[in-house]
Parts: structure tokens; sequence; C-alpha cells
């Protein structure tokens, strides 16, 4: 599989390096387009040779597929520098822009008039960089050859769900935005530690391995929180006087209606 990374940002550099890492991709079969091509810190460090070019068009010639990371302003641009050297029948776009459809992609690249190609929305989020990102799929027009390399790729950087292109809000909101969400309440909750009389950095230790435990017992058993939550919970216990304060000030509804702003 030979792939293309227009964008070398941080969501760029991330796909690159965990391909690499992860044995998915050789180095030479990789090409990076940026104006300003920089070699992640990791993998500079260890002599990793990887083809860059500033010209976004020469970049796609010889791929399999074109993974294209950069921000929504500059897909349109982007797209249509691309889109006369494109083989539509033998490659396949992954559109990492949030909030551009499939029919903007389609407008940016002339399809009409040039052919079908097939076009992926993917969503990953910050974690990615550690091989632990939450990544949905949309596809449109793909092939099963292109489907496999993108789960390839995308499930050595974590969990990959596919989706279809109505429900790509939802799940950003969930698992994209969602990142900060979930570390807003170790921020809170280490804050609440250090209130209770903790030094900070303990009180962080303490919430990050609490969480992993928590991860850890919905993953062993199967369980939705509720009931791992009823398990540690007893009636006039501490426990569950301190759920039902958080509950009093909003807790579960304010987590929810953030999810709906974030859509």
């Amino acid at each position: 599989m030979k792939i293309t990374v227009i964008g070398a940002g941080n969501m760029g550099g991330a796909i690159v390096e965990g391909a690499i890492k992860k044995l998915i991709v050789q180095p030479e079969d990789i090409t990076v387009a940026s104006p300003t091509p920089k070699l992640p810190e990791k993998l500079a460090s260890e002599n990793i040779h990887i083809k860059y070019v500033s010209d976004n068009a020469q970049s796609v010639k010889d791929a399999d597929l074109i993974i294209v990371a950069v921000k929504p302003w500059l897909i349109e641009k982007v797209m249509q520098e691309i889109s006369a050297r494109l083989h539509r029948e033998t490659q396949a776009i992954a559109s990492i822009a949030a909030g551009i459809s499939f029919a903007q992609l389609r407008q940016y690249l002339s399809v009409n008039d040039l052919g079908q190609i097939g076009l992926y929305r993917i969503i990953p989020n910050t974690a990615i960089a550690l091989g632990k990102s939450v990544t949905f799929v949309a596809k449109h027009h793909t092939s099963v050859l292109h489907d496999e390399q993108i789960h390839t790729l995308f499930s050595a950087l974590g969990k990959v769900f596919d989706i279809e292109e109505n429900q790509m809000a939802a799940c950003t909101a969930l698992a994209s935005s969602g990142i900060a969400y979930a570390l807003r309440y170790i921020d809170a909750a280490m804050r609440g530690g250090e209130q209770l009389g903790l030094d900070k950095n303990t009180a962080l230790q303490m919430v990050i391995k609490t969480v992993e435990g928590a991860l850890a017992l919905l993953e062993a058993n199967g369980e939705y929180p509720q009931k791992e939550i009823d398990k540690v919970t007893t009636r006039g216990g501490i426990t569950l006087k301190g759920l039902e304060k958080m509950e009093s000030l909003g807790f579960s509804q304010a987590v929810i209606e953030g999810l709906s702003a974030t859509k």
C-alpha cells in the first residue's frame, strides 16, 4: 500500500508516525505534501526517510490512498489542485476535514465531469498519536480493497467505527470533542482532590488511575456504566451521597446538553 498524506500538522504527522511504527506502510511508500515539511520528531531521531514534496498535485501520482489532513478552510483549494492528477479508477481519497460533506468533496473534485472516485470522511481524535484514537469512517463509492486499506491503517491507530454520513455530527460530539469532555471531568476531580487536602500531582495520578480502573471494569464485564455504579453504591453511603450531590447540580444533564451543543 502506498499512501500520500497532504498536510504535515499534528493529525497528518500522527498518521504517518503510526503507520510506520505499526509496520502498516514502509517509509519509502509514504509521500507527505506540505509547504513546510517537517518529519515528526520521533521519526527524525530514528533517521527514517520519507518522501516530501511541496506540490500537492505531484504528491498524488503513485498513491493508492490519499489522506487529506488539512483544515476545513483549505480543503477546497487542495482538492482543486489534485483533481486533474487523480487516477479515479484505482485511487481513493480520505478527508479528515470536519464538516466537509461528500457533496462538497465531489464538487471540489469535479467528479460529475471527470468520473467517480472513492471518498472517505474520517474523523480521528487527538489520541491517535498514541495509537488510542476513536476513529469513525463514512464512505462513498469505495471499493472493498480501499475499505480494507483504510481499516488496516486506522485500526492500527485505535478503534474504528463504520458510520453513515448523517451520523458524523453525533460521533464528532461523542468521540472527537468528547475527549475534551472526559479530560474536563479529570481536571475537575483533580481540583476537587486539592480542595480535600491532596497536592495537585498526587490528585491527578489518583484520578487517572481511577478512570483507568473504571474503563477496565466496563471492558472486562461488558456492562453498562450504571450496573458498575450500582456495585459501589449503598443506600445512605458516601458514594451515593456524592453522586446525588453531582446530579442535584446537573452533572449528567450538563454532559448531555454539552454533547447536543457540539452537534
